[in-house]
């Protein structure tokens, strides 16, 4: 993806030239394909150009329109309806930058422009005359934006990085981030800069006066659009709206990329490109998270299903990624500086599968991520939420089809699917005993600071998904991941598609029956079925699943020894004071072992105890470039 920055300096005073290249330099790895800036009196905008999409060839930004300076980084999925409504002509402006049709859709709407648009942006608009900044981000928020306000100077960019470089004010860490890391349950529009912030998918923002107004525009509803009969049409107008994403994220002019693990997602992910790609002769590169053959600990990786859906897609051209000799505890401050955040625990696997991708010249990277969350949710709730419909006889008849369908009790999965979720079921397990220790809530902080922030904690199940979702959507969670990726894959040079957060996919959902997530009893009913045809059978109904990084606990147990140099270290003293404990690591290290699949409970422990170093290490770097600690 391209990036976007700009500094208004609100005094009316002109924008430094040092200043301007500081935040140049500092995102100079974004403009793989050229840059452009803009400068005049009190304000700069500037534009750092990936090309991913045969339009962006000669886009050259910012630009001006009378009045107005702007800059955009973009995809634009509705460019035929933007031509019939503005009145332009296809022939025309079909090789024109999806940039400049949003610029087109400004003049005509003005900052209603944000309900005409679909696809994935964030663009800024400067109006001289009227000395007033606009900025909005796509509905979901894939392209990331960030910003710092101050009674002078409003700086804004697609990285945090390029804020950081522009502001002359001392950088504060953001101990919030911390708790937003262990628990996500924080503000997601914060991040480990107190002064700099996110603005989130469906926000726009206005500068003004000196002052910043920030506005909801979407919202994730049911508005009506889809009045099927049967579930059959639902789960065909599934299928029919993934062909969809990906096809309008597809370019087949450069070397396309897929994640892929083995499961339902990336698998079926995996097909639809081979299956596009294919009728254009085009190969689709594969790369995938595998332990070495030669392996010989418990742990089990998911190669024989990827090579399942190789052989049925004889296009795909695979790469198997191992990353040996590294662990999470390796090269931390440097994945820190592409995520912006502190990395999870199993970043050294993406970053391995990036380098991958990097090494075959991929310029557009397909993922699966996040499609667990909805698209192949699981459905566990549907059973009580049929109950709550009063759908009774469709609820035990749908248990009735689970049990059989999944070689299970009933009366296990009337517990499971139906009384958890009820209220009298809640208010019972907060009687039961505790256990010694909840990974949930436990990590490797300090109580105090814990118990500063965890008032406002909530780890109740949703049994709604549709809720869920829109609250995961509405607050910008989501927003911050797929951000977060499309940052990280810029630092490779190449972009990145979340299909399974597709606003079209989103929308159908929250219309979508509940129990079509179970349909025919299956769980993941809605993809398995909508599937049909396009996954071999082997995935399509599998139902166990390993994890990405198989070998994580391992990995972990094999950094000890660097795990505790970064914790003796005596220049990280003050961590221990402020804000982690030693005590958890020494007590429940050696809880930590290498397990087969998910079923372990040690995995969370590891998880955590890792948390620790990689955030000790995060720290350090930022103490080191001149970060205060409040």
């Amino acid at each position: 993806m391209s990036a976007i920055f700009g500094i208004i300096n609100k005094n009316g005073r002109p924008v430094e030239q040092e200043i301007t290249n500081k935040m140049q330099q500092a995102i100079a790895h974004r403009a793989t394909d050229g840059k452009g800036l803009w400068n005049e009196a009190n304000a700069v905008l500037g534009f750092c150009k990936l090309i991913i999409y045969p339009q962006q060839k000669d886009e050259q930004l910012p630009i001006e329109a009378g009045d107005i300076a702007f800059t955009a980084d973009a995809r634009i999925d509705n460019r035929d309806e933007l031509y019939s409504k503005l009145n332009l002509d296809k022939q025309q402006w079909q090789n024109e930058a999806d940039s400049y049709l949003i610029l087109k859709a400004y003049l005509h709407w003005g900052e209603k422009c944000v309900e005409h648009l679909e696809g994935e942006f964030v663009f800024a608009v400067w109006d001289k005359a009227a000395q007033q900044l606009f900025m909005a981000a796509d509905q979901i928020g894939f392209r990331p934006v960030f910003y710092y306000d101050s009674p002078d100077t409003f700086i804004f960019c697609s990285e945090i990085k390029g804020v950081v470089a522009a502001k002359t004010t001392p950088n504060y860490f953001n101990e919030e981030h911390l708790i937003e890391y262990h628990f996500r349950q924080s503000d997601p529009a914060q991040t480990y800069n107190k002064e700099v912030f996110a603005l989130c998918g469906g926000n726009t923002l206005k500068l003004l006066n000196g002052q910043i107004q920030k506005s909801k525009y979407w919202t994730l509803e049911d508005r009506g659009r889809y009045n099927f009969t049967s579930d059959e049409d639902w789960i065909a107008c599934l299928r029919d709206l993934m062909y969809k994403a990906v096809e309008k994220r597809l370019n087949p002019d450069v070397p396309i990329g897929v994640t892929l693990s083995g499961g339902l997602d990336s698998s079926s992910l995996a097909c639809i490109l081979s299956d596009l790609l294919a009728k254009k002769n085009k190969p689709l590169y594969a790369f995938s998270s595998v332990l070495p053959l030669n392996h010989g600990g418990i742990e089990q990786d998911e190669r024989q299903y990827i090579e399942i859906v190789n052989k049925h897609c004889p296009n795909i051209l695979q790469t198997f990624v191992e990353a040996p000799g590294v662990g999470p505890f390796d090269d931390v401050a440097a994945a820190f500086d592409k995520d912006e955040s502190i990395p999870n625990a199993f970043f050294y696997m993406d970053q391995a599968l990036l380098l991958a991708a990097q090494g075959k010249n991929i310029r557009n990277l397909f993922t699966g991520f996040g499609g667990d969350f909805w698209v192949s949710w699981k459905g566990n709730s549907v059973v009580y939420l049929l109950m709550q419909q009063g759908e009774y006889k469709t609820a035990f008849a749908l248990l009735k089809s689970l049990a059989k369908t999944n070689d299970a009790n009933l009366q296990s999965l009337t517990k499971s699917d139906w009384l958890f979720y009820t209220q009298a079921w809640q208010q019972l397990r907060k009687l039961k005993p505790k256990p010694k220790v909840d990974w949930q809530l436990q990590t490797v902080l300090r109580p105090e600071l814990v118990n500063k922030y965890k008032h406002g904690f909530d780890f109740s199940p949703e049994a709604d998904q549709r809720i869920a979702m829109r609250n995961l959507l509405q607050s910008g969670n989501i927003a911050r991941l797929l951000g977060t990726f499309a940052n990280r894959n810029g630092n490779y040079g190449m972009g990145t598609a979340d299909i399974m957060f597709d606003r079209n996919i989103m929308e159908f959902l929250i219309e979508a029956p509940v129990n079509v997530f179970n349909f025919k009893g299956y769980k993941r009913g809605l993809i398995r079925h909508a599937m049909e045809g396009v996954l071999p059978p082997e995935i399509q109904w599998r139902k166990d699943k390993l994890p990405y990084n198989p070998d994580f606990s391992r990995r972990s147990i094999n950094g000890r020894d660097k795990l505790y140099k970064i914790i003796a270290a005596k220049h990280s003293n003050w961590m221990f004071d402020k804000y982690f404990s030693k005590e958890i690591i020494d007590n429940y290290f050696d809880a930590i072992k290498p397990f087969a699949g998910f079923s372990s409970p040690t995995n969370i422990i590891g998880i955590r105890i890792t948390q620790a170093g990689i955030t000790c290490e995060v720290l350090n770097y930022l103490h080191q470039k001149g970060f205060f600690f409040e």
